[in-house]
This record gives structure tokens, sequence and C-alpha cells, in this order.
């Protein structure tokens, strides 16, 4: 069980929610902001926990039958909302969180409703939570939790108090990694930068087959440098998402050998070796840019097809 003193990298956001906490001042609606991955839901939990902890003590106690509801998402004075894999959050359930929050809190001070990717509500949702935020009902607490704030509403926004969270250190996450699974050093440490300082993506990545596609994207720039005729060479995938995590690859690997550095294994590969620092950030750029464009409307089946090329061509 994690409390609030135990999370990483976020001293900022930490510091404010003591305080709050410290002096009884307790916003009705909270709005915890930043990258995916970093700490937010765990840091609302927590917040929660030192809200409703049923022992007499000044912090949470991880122990009592409250901090363990809590953690379990099993408490009846909370209302945890989280789109189902990406899907839209519709108003039925601001519906259901507005009716809840007008309740006597069962058996805490609060009653309380977090909302795991806020930014997933629909307008006609996010306008029915607005008038919950402007007029709260009783003792109620709101809290929003996104890692794409710019897609909320601006009224939204302003009727809740912001708590900033931003990407840890490289270190912070591998350390992090290497508590939290049986990893190594040099794997903790290539996820913590591919990650981009965010502990909760390089676990989900770690349970994927992230080292094997990081050996086999660089034997595939060694092929790609040996070969003559790029237009007889193919990527060795064409659907959107994995494209998007090989460029993410490569963006590291290009960078990682501009600096000189060692951490992705790409410093030594032939295909960078022979280029300029001048001619590495020449094809970072153009990496760079069909990243952004597939992040668009480009589809995939043609990005893959002139990436051999894009790596290969020099200034």
């Amino acid at each position: 069980m994690i409390l609030l003193n135990d999370i990483k990298g976020q001293d900022n956001a930490l510091r404010y929610l003591r305080n709050s906490l410290s002096l009884g001042r307790i916003a009705n609606g909270y709005l915890f902001a930043g990258p995916d991955g970093v700490g937010k839901a765990t840091a609302a939990k927590s917040f929660l926990m030192e809200l409703i902890c049923g022992t007499s003590g000044s912090r949470a106690c991880g122990e009592c039958s409250a901090c363990r509801r809590v953690e379990s998402l099993n408490h009846p004075d909370i209302l945890w909302i989280k789109s189902e894999k990406g899907k839209r959050i519709k108003i039925e359930e601001i519906r259901k969180a507005k009716n809840m929050l007008g309740l006597k809190p069962y058996e805490a001070s609060v009653s309380a409703c977090v909302i795991e990717d806020a930014h997933l509500m629909t307008r006609e949702a996010a306008n029915a939570l607005l008038k919950v935020l402007e007029e709260p009902p009783g003792r109620s607490l709101v809290i929003l939790i996104s890692g794409k704030r710019e897609l909320l509403l601006p009224t939204v926004i302003s009727r809740c108090m912001e708590v900033r969270f931003h990407p840890l250190s490289a270190s912070q996450t591998r350390d992090i990694l290497m508590k939290c699974s049986d990893m190594g050093v040099e794997d903790a440490q290539f996820l913590a930068n591919f990650s981009g300082g965010s502990p909760g993506t390089a676990l989900a990545m770690a349970d994927g087959d992230i080292s094997d596609r990081k050996q086999e994207l660089l034997k595939l720039l060694e092929n790609i440098a040996n070969e003559e005729n790029t237009s007889l060479m193919a990527w060795d995938r064409e659907d959107k998402i994995g494209i998007l995590e090989d460029l993410e690859f490569l963006v590291m690997f290009l960078r990682d050998a501009a600096a000189g550095s060692s951490l992705t294994g790409a410093v030594g590969l032939s295909f960078l070796s022979k280029c300029s620092t001048g001619e590495i950030y020449a094809i970072l750029e153009r990496v760079i840019d069909l990243k952004k464009a597939l992040e668009g409307n480009v589809n995939p089946k043609l990005v893959a097809p002139v990436l051999p090329g894009i790596l290969k061509k020099r200034k």
C-alpha cells in the first residue's frame, strides 16, 4: 500500500496536498494534471486515505479497514470512475456521481468522486460535472485526473484547484523499476529513458516484448545501412501503434548517438558511426516529422515503405 509520503519525484504536488490536509483547507474540486504513469492516480488514492483513515493519527495508517477499502476502491463513500479501454465517459456516469455526492457520507467525513482520464468525458458529461463543481452538494469532493489537460473544458479547469505532476528523472524512474520488478540495471535504465520518466508506462512496457523489439530494431538498422537500394527494403510492421513505438525507439537511438552516449546500445551502429552529428540531427528531424504525420491522419501503410529511405538519407 502506497501512502502519500511514499510517492517519489512529485515533491511540489505532495507539499501542496500535505499543506491542504494540515490546514484543513480541502477544496471541493481538484485537477491532478500531468503525464500518464507518474503517480497521479496513486496520489489521489493516498490523499483520500489521509482524509478517510479510521485512526486518530494525523496521517493515514495504511492498515485500518478504511485505508484498505480506499486502496481496493471499495469504500462506500468513494466513487471511482475510469474509462474502459479509452471509451468516452458519458453523462450517465456523472449523474450517478452527482446523486452519490448529494448523499450524506456513510461513514467518512466526505463523499468523494474520482474521475480518471477526465478528458474523455463527453461534452454533455463535462457540462453536467461543471454544475456539480459550481454548486458542490453536501460534504463532497471531486478529483479529476488527466494526462491531457488541454482537452478539458476551460470552465471545468477553472472550478478546480490544479495540482501539477511532472515526469520523474531517469534515475528515479530506474530505481522505481528495479524496486517494483526483477529487471536489471541496464533494462531499467533503458526503459526509464524510453518512457520519458514515467514509471507506470515503463512497467507496462516491461510486461511486453520491448527488449526483444529493441534488438530487432538495432539489427534492422544495420540491414538498412548495408543495403544499397533501400527501395528493396520494407519496415517489418505496418500497424500504427507498432510504427509509433518504433519511431519512439528511433528518436531515442538518434539522440543517444548524437550525444555520444551508450544508454540505448545504438551508439556503435555502423549506420550511425558513418554520420556526422549534423547528419544524425537531420535524420532525427525527419523521423520526428514522420511521427507527427503518423499521429495525424497519414496511413501507416504509406509510412512503413519510406522509413528505410529516410533513415539512410543524409543532408
